[in-house]
């Protein structure tokens, strides 16, 4: 049984806080959608960024590059994998069936979460700018 994120909790980190909300509403659908690519290889990759966020205080860069790579596999990008189609891994799955359709939602949606962490990204470095500007004064 998947175990939900507990994102009540209070995060300093606004971005963790983000993340945690995402997977709290889209873990089980990523498990599975990942999974129909990458079977329980898949599955265990998610499962274990869902702990890795249970237990971080903030949203660390090699957090940051596995929802990265996770969205690669969403999107069956082929960088960083030594991709050729006639040899791939990955199943032949039918552009019409419902899970193709949710996956491409999933991966629609993760994409969105990627900018909005790199948006408070951009917000905190501008925070810290007028932080030193205020002490230069």
């Amino acid at each position: 049984m998947l175990r939900k994120l507990f994102t009540k909790t209070l995060s300093a980190d606004p971005q963790l806080a983000a993340v945690r909300a995402f997977f709290d509403e889209h873990g089980a659908a990523l498990c599975n959608a990942v999974g129909l690519i990458d079977d329980e290889a898949g599955r265990t990759r998610v499962l274990r960024l869902m702990s890795g966020l249970r237990e971080s205080s903030r949203l660390d860069r090699a957090t940051r590059h596995r929802l990265v790579d996770l969205h690669r596999l969403l999107s069956l990008d082929p960088v960083g994998k030594s991709f050729d189609p006639e040899v791939s891994s990955w199943p032949l799955l039918d552009p019409a069936s419902p899970e193709v359709e949710e996956l491409c939602l999933l991966t629609d949606r993760l994409y969105e979460l990627l900018v909005a962490v790199g948006e408070l990204d951009d917000e905190q470095d501008a925070m810290a700018l007028a932080l030193q500007a205020q002490h230069a004064a």
